[in-house]
């Protein structure tokens, strides 16, 4: 959004998602998962148990690691891997999932949440229609998402262990969010490099070789 000449028009208010976001982002790299990130991710997960992840719960992180997903992003600080989180595409319709997002505990409450959140909203379609996003989190991480305007849709409560029950929490983000999410990152300079677009960048120098 920028400033128009015209100094009685007033900006468009930020949506309460992007008022959350906005004074929240933090600088980093922001790439796509790799094996050699396995460790790190793993490391990631045990630096959070047991109170905003299960320890039983590691076996299937790494297997959703290895498997994938739509997009797979972590994120660096200082050279170091210290997040992971997906993000799952459900073909042509109106809603996706976000999967096993997570910061390193040394690195909460910085604004790398919130930014991994940011870059896997952006990466959501521009539709003109409105999308609904779902995640499973525990009650420690629920606190977390609530600013942003997730509200608790149910609870598992078919788990051993009633303190850790995971609640499954929904979000409608409309198309200009995910533009004004995209404008945001961009405005700090906060890039997601994507293995596609590296392909796409790549054989489009080739092309210009050609053409020189």
């Amino acid at each position: 959004m920028f400033h128009d000449d015209n100094e009685d028009q007033e900006l468009a208010p930020l949506s309460p998602l992007m008022e959350a976001i906005m004074p929240k982002l933090a600088a980093c790299r922001i790439r796509e998962y790799g094996p050699e990130d396995l460790e790190a991710c793993i490391e990631i997960h045990r630096s959070n148990e047991p109170d905003f992840v299960s320890p039983d719960n590691l076996d299937s992180f790494v297997e959703f690691l290895q498997a994938g997903t739509s997009y797979l992003l972590v994120i660096e600080h200082g050279g170091d891997v210290i997040g992971c989180g997906g993000l799952e595409l459900v073909g042509d319709s109106d809603t996706a999932a976000l999967m096993h997002g997570m910061i390193h505990r040394e690195y909460h409450r910085r604004g790398f949440g919130t930014t991994l959140l940011a870059a896997r909203i952006a990466l959501l379609e521009t539709d003109e229609r409105p999308l609904e996003v779902w995640l499973r989190a525990s009650p420690a991480a629920a606190g977390f998402y609530d600013r942003f305007g997730f509200h608790l849709e149910r609870v598992d409560l078919n788990r051993p262990n009633r303190r850790r029950d995971h609640g499954a929490f929904s979000l409608q983000i409309e198309p200009q969010d995910i533009l004004d999410v995209r404008d945001a990152l961009e405005e700090r300079e906060i890039r997601i490099e994507l293995d596609d677009q590296e392909e796409e960048d790549e054989e489009e120098m080739g092309e210009e070789d050609e053409r020189e």
